[in-house]
């Protein structure tokens, strides 16, 4: 299979995000990276991986989804052949809006991802295009039917479930709006990504302990992500993967009815939002 020319990677400056992106570096001419912040040495360290990869830097809070209209129409004409999403948040907080009125760990882990890839969907409608959605595939639970976004009950796992499930339902319907391209939503398993160093020592001490015993390195991770981007039999439609790239079968809850109605509410939650 014929490497990518321009990948883009949503979160990667840490982590998954990060290990991809040394990965990926020396199959692609161009490499766009979006992140939060941007620390120091970044593009550097990439750069060490192939000296002649373009790599372009472009802050991004994928939470905010004015931050990622902004992002998609400057990048309207841009064609990405792998796109890989991988921002995510930890946090043991309840509901917690963004100053646009979503959750921020749905808006993070769910309605900005769909946004980003929806508005360049057209662009994306070409053989040889994937886009990676990492998180948590085939793990949803049962959905909320009239509390979609959850603002009448909310609960970390309610969160989890929605936004995993929803992701599930999104990598169908992007496919069967751009049957050119693979959409496929993975789930990586436990990764010692860091994330529980911002929390308070007596989280952050059994969880670094047990990580390092259980969880698996990001390079590690990184590199079954890479062999989805590149088999060949995940050419074109949409794949459920578990953490060793196993195709993972659809839950219960995954239903044509559901994916519609669930496809309805993403692009009217998007509208209001744009329009405040």
């Amino acid at each position: 299979m014929p490497h990518a020319k321009h990948a883009l990677i949503v979160g990667a400056s840490a982590g998954i995000g990060l290990a991809v992106a040394h990965k990926v570096a020396p199959m692609v001419s161009k490499l766009t990276l979006c992140s939060r912040k941007c620390p120091p040495g970044l593009v550097e360290s990439i750069q060490t991986e192939n000296p002649s990869v373009e790599i372009a830097f472009e802050r991004l809070d994928v939470s905010l989804l004015h931050e990622v209209r902004k992002f998609t129409t400057r990048h309207k004409d841009s064609e990405f052949d792998w796109i890989i999403i991988t921002a995510g948040i930890l946090s043991l907080n309840g509901r917690t809006e963004t100053r646009e009125g979503l959750d921020v760990k749905m808006s993070t882990h769910y309605y900005g991802r769909f946004m980003l890839v929806h508005d360049l969907l057209e662009g994306l409608d070409r053989l040889g295009v994937r886009v990676l959605n990492v998180l948590g595939a085939g793990r949803g639970g049962a959905p909320h039917l009239d509390d979609l976004d959850l603002k009448k009950e909310y609960s970390i796992k309610y969160c989890a479930d929605a936004t995993t499930l929803y992701s599930d339902l999104m990598a169908q319907s992007l496919s069967e709006h751009a049957p050119n391209a693979s959409f496929m939503h993975v789930y990586p398993g436990f990764v010692n990504t860091g994330l529980f160093n911002r929390f308070s020592w007596y989280v952050r001490l059994p969880s670094m302990v047990f990580a390092a015993v259980a969880a698996r390195s990001p390079e590690r991770c990184a590199e079954y992500m890479v062999d989805a981007l590149t088999k060949p039999e995940f050419v074109t439609g949409w794949k459920l993967l578990g953490e060793r790239g196993e195709v993972l079968s659809k839950t219960k809850y995954h239903t044509d009815k559901l994916k519609n109605k669930v496809w309805k509410h993403t692009l009217e939650t998007i509208d209001t939002v744009m329009q405040l």
